[in-house]
């Protein structure tokens, strides 16, 4: 059989308050608030090169496959 839950003592004084608890707070949710943009900041930039670098290296098989063509053309005399 269980026992009843232990009844809490009233304390005679209330909690010490940490004066650098609120600025130790503020400073750890500040920093990350400024992670998150910094997150947000760095996928931006990171969709932006993966597109720059897919259109180039399309360009770079586009150019490549007219070249061939042209080779191919030259050498069946098409």
């Amino acid at each position: 059989m269980g026992e009843p839950a232990p009844i809490p003592n009233q304390l005679d004084e209330p909690p010490v308050h940490d004066p650098h608890s609120v600025a130790q707070a503020y400073r750890y949710h500040r920093a990350r608030r400024a992670a998150r943009v910094q997150r947000r900041r760095d996928r931006r930039w990171a969709r932006l090169r993966f597109w720059l670098v897919l259109g180039c290296l399309l360009l770079a098989v586009a150019v490549i496959g007219v070249l061939i063509l042209q080779q191919v053309q030259n050498i069946f005399g098409i």
